[in-house]
């Protein structure tokens, strides 16, 4: 349960809220349902794909085999490309908590020192992962308490968020983004769960995430109102100084900035593990799969911790979020239908959850902002035609 939990309470749920509010105004908690049913179809099809295909990148191989040679690719680019946004937003994020001023290198720090520590081997876990998920609640519980125990300065503020035309779906589709870690319980790379485990851990991981996006969206809308939040690029920042509680600033962004470097490894891991079955195939060059004395694939690493950096230094870090919840949903949606292929003969429940989880995705992602859904189209082009340029198949 750490494992999943230590990499889910990160941007999700702290920044998924203004984006989220910003698309469906004081009606953004509707979404929270749908994007939790989503999340729980992915856990369920990335569980059953990790147990029939062992190894990395579980759901690339059930997607290459069982819908086709370019479905995988579109997933796969999806994925890596999601994974190397979601690293970038989230190292903005903790860059603002870290050191305002300088945002963008300080995420570039960040990434960098993630990918050297990846390199050598470091997971968090056991010990680790619980401190980790300890401190991440404390700063969930702390920014929640200030907000509730000071009263708005001046009252509540005035207007409301209007919200956009695709209203719940489109902050469903945000708020997704706080449920990706799941995967790192459901389709681990490496390790191994039992079925009683898995579904323990990612429904109280699940729960407690949920529990905590409720917290946040009503403590900063509490705070802030429904317009004022809707328009902020870092809410928990700006809440605290509108609570008059400056003085517990330093404290809150620094436990928030320590708090989301296993998030950011956490979406480093993901990248690395679908990125190593394109190399294993040769939908990559061999050579960037090359494992190194920590027994990780360094170049591959290096290549989506500089993309990332790259990704950091020029989109806002809820520009970023927003592509990576378009292209990982269009990932998850793939995986759905390899899911359902793969559980044609298997349980009628999870088969079931696989066919919901496909529907549910498309239409998630297809409520997200026009710019996000534009830049997801663009990759799912040209990485394939990369993959098959660079393995010279096509069929």
């Amino acid at each position: 349960m750490p494992l999943a939990l230590s990499g889910m309470l990160g941007i999700g749920v702290l920044l998924g809220p203004a984006p989220a509010v910003a698309a469906a105004g004081p009606w953004a908690l509707l979404g929270l349902p749908v994007a939790l049913v989503a999340a729980i179809c992915a856990a369920v099809t990335t569980a059953h794909q990790s147990d029939s295909y062992r190894g990395r990148g579980a759901v690339y191989a059930c997607v290459r085999e069982r819908v086709g040679l370019l479905p995988s690719r579109v997933g796969a680019s999806a994925h890596l490309a999601g994974q190397v946004a979601a690293m970038a937003a989230i190292a903005r994020v903790l860059g603002d908590f870290f050191l305002p001023s300088a945002a963008p290198q300080v995420a570039a720090a960040a990434i960098l020192l993630v990918v050297l520590s990846a390199t050598t081997g470091l997971r968090i876990e056991g010990g680790a992962a619980w401190l980790w998920t300890a401190l991440s609640l404390l700063v969930i519980g702390l920014v929640a308490l200030t907000c509730f125990a000071i009263a708005p300065v001046g009252g509540q503020p005035a207007g409301e968020a209007a919200g956009s035309a695709v209203g719940p779906f489109g902050a469903a589709g945000v708020l997704f983004v706080a449920f990706l870690g799941i995967e790192r319980l459901t389709a681990p790379d490496g390790r191994r769960f039992t079925g009683r485990a898995i579904r323990r851990g990612a429904a109280i991981s699940l729960g407690v995430v949920t529990a905590a996006l409720v917290v946040m969206t009503l403590a900063l809308a509490y705070q802030l109102g429904w317009a004022r939040l809707a328009l902020s690029p870092s809410p928990v920042r700006e809440v605290l100084t509108a609570a008059a509680a400056t003085n517990m600033r330093p404290l809150i962004s620094v436990g928030a900035a320590v708090a989301l470097l296993p998030v950011l490894l956490g979406a480093l891991e993901s990248f690395r593990s679908t990125a190593s079955s394109l190399a294993r195939d040769n939908e990559l060059p061999r050579a960037l799969g090359r494992v190194g004395s920590g027994g990780t694939p360094y170049l591959l690493d290096l290549l989506g911790g500089v993309a990332a950096v790259v990704v950091a230094l020029v989109v806002s870090p809820v520009a970023a979020m927003s592509f990576a919840a378009c292209a990982l949903l269009l990932h998850y949606a793939l995986a759905s239908a390899g899911a359902r292929l793969l559980l044609a003969d298997g349980p009628a429940w999870s088969m079931r959850a696989a066919c919901l989880g496909m529907g549910l995705s498309v239409v998630l992602a297809m409520s997200m902002p026009v710019d996000a859904m534009l830049c997801t189209v663009a990759v799912v082009v040209i990485g394939p035609l990369l993959a098959g340029g660079v393995s010279r198949r096509w069929k």
